[in-house]
């Protein structure tokens, strides 16, 4: 039945397990086992199943979630948190799910008396369902206001990604979630233990949900609504939402982060041969990209390509380094064009690319903004600021 679906071009399908299994005194599994036994079993065979048949019918990745799912069930899909809503208790199991090994999460983003909160943390999870659910508030029916909010963080969801893409692929090579609680993020804070209202989305953004108060590790944080740095003691802060938004959102010291420019769809066909890279330096830091053809298999034979970021800060000068792309895919850019924000603290007096000055870039609120061609993505490229 379901494959009438699948040749007409779905790729993924939700799983909603419902009671999981009927009851079937009169006949048991192919296996031989009953319903009783088939129960626990049932909650990684499904999703294995779509997982496979997609594979064997049309050799894609198939996109297809799971409302439930035991440890074992990641391995085939994504999931969602069930019929909880986009609320606090959704943020508390996207927490504990991370803590205990799946990684690809998200819950349902609906309308309640949160519901531009559920948004700013819905389009900060692993992946993102607009989800209305039994009512009719869609997001085109809202005022100006709420509808212009809601198109800035889709925008803001498309944009980052490339940095999403590649906490993923880290994700799947070491179970290292990508929605971070505060104590898995900071194991030797014992002020995080018990903080449930934010946390890491990857390496680099501090996501605070359902307060205007957040938390700051010790270290340099910077709004990313504002751009301005706050330092962190350790303790919480008082910070402000923005008007035009519905969350916090904080940058860690030295974060590298790639970002593509908006689109409408993703098309694993149309390659990424632009980036926009904001640069926040502080001492040595780095970050990889990771890519694929985001549609084969073929990542599992290797085609993945690595560019990693290095980004260094001593005395009065800034070096960020493109390192070669170590590996390939199909499609695979060529060369590319890096569209840089650099955080500085005064105007640069000096900008150059691979030892050459540059012409045509601008400074403006603390931060440099200038092109960094790599017309072959095999050979490094360096932007040096002084």
């Amino acid at each position: 039945h379901l494959m009438n679906f699948v040749d007409q071009g779905i790729d993924g399908f939700k799983l909603d397990p419902a009671r999981t299994l009927d009851e079937h005194p009169d006949r048991t599994y192919y296996n031989g086992y009953t319903d009783r036994e088939m129960h626990n079993m049932n909650q990684v065979l499904l999703p294995m199943q779509m997982n496979r048949t997609f594979r064997d019918h049309k050799g894609i990745r198939s996109f297809h979630h799971y409302c439930g799912g035991y440890a074992g069930s990641q391995h085939w899909g994504a999931l969602q948190s069930g019929d909880n809503g986009g609320g606090r208790t959704a943020l508390f199991d996207q927490l504990n799910l991370g803590m205990s090994g799946l990684m690809n999460t998200s819950c349902d983003v609906m309308w309640d008396e949160n519901q531009l909160a559920s948004l700013h943390m819905g389009v900060l999870l692993p992946w993102t369902q607009i989800n209305s659910w039994f009512t009719l508030f869609h997001p085109w029916y809202f005022p100006p206001k709420e509808k212009q909010i809601y198109r800035d963080y889709v925008k803001l969801r498309y944009a980052l990604l490339p940095y999403i893409y590649s906490t993923a692929v880290q994700g799947s090579a070491t179970g290292m979630p990508m929605v971070r609680s505060m104590p898995l993020s900071f194991p030797d804070d014992r002020n995080v233990d018990d903080m449930v209202y934010q946390y890491m989305l990857g390496d680099n953004l501090l996501v605070g949900v359902f307060s205007d108060s957040i938390y700051l590790p010790k270290g340099e944080w910077i709004n990313f609504w504002d751009g301005k740095t706050v330092t962190g003691r350790a303790e919480k802060v008082h910070v402000p939402v923005p008007d035009n938004r519905a969350g916090l959102l904080f940058v860690k010291e030295g974060a590298i982060i790639p970002f593509q420019k908006p689109v409408q769809y993703i098309d694993p066909a149309k390659p990424l041969d632009t980036l926009l890279l904001q640069v926040y330096p502080k001492g040595s830091s780095t970050f990889t990209l990771y890519e694929d053809d985001g549609v084969t298999f073929k990542h599992e034979q290797g085609a993945i390509a690595k560019t990693r970021f290095d980004c260094s800060q001593t005395g009065s000068g800034i070096e960020l380094t493109v390192r070669p792309v170590e590996g390939s895919y199909d499609g695979m850019p060529a060369s590319r064009i890096y569209e840089c924000t650099v955080a500085c603290s005064a105007r640069p007096s000096q900008v150059s690319v691979d030892g050459k000055s540059v012409e045509g870039w601008s400074y403006e609120n603390g931060k440099l903004h200038v092109t960094l061609a790599q017309p072959d993505v095999t050979r490094q490229a360096v932007l040096s600021i002084r």
